[in-house]
């Protein structure tokens, strides 16, 4: 019992120590910070062009599996933003 205790203490200080030293770094890195919101930044953007890339055939599968028509009136309404009206 005394070991898995001991064994939980240590591996639980650790976890406290890494995660103090990489919320150190974070909060006083200005270029790791920059690093950091651009990669989740561009991951945002290459996840939104492929949503925004759905063919009318797939929106129109979509809203008859799902019987939901605001599906397809969502693609429509982003074709035409995405030519300027």
């Amino acid at each position: 019992m005394n070991n898995k205790v001991m064994t939980a203490l240590i591996f639980g200080g650790a976890a406290v120590a890494i995660g103090s030293f990489v919320g150190y770094k974070i909060a006083t890195d200005k270029e790791l910070r920059e690093y950091l919101l651009r990669n989740v930044q561009d991951a945002f953007n290459i996840s939104k062009r492929k949503v925004a890339g759905m063919t009318e055939d797939v929106a129109m599968r979509t809203a008859r599996m799902t019987r939901n028509p605001k599906i397809n009136q969502e693609w429509v309404e982003n074709q035409w933003e995405a030519i300027g009206f």
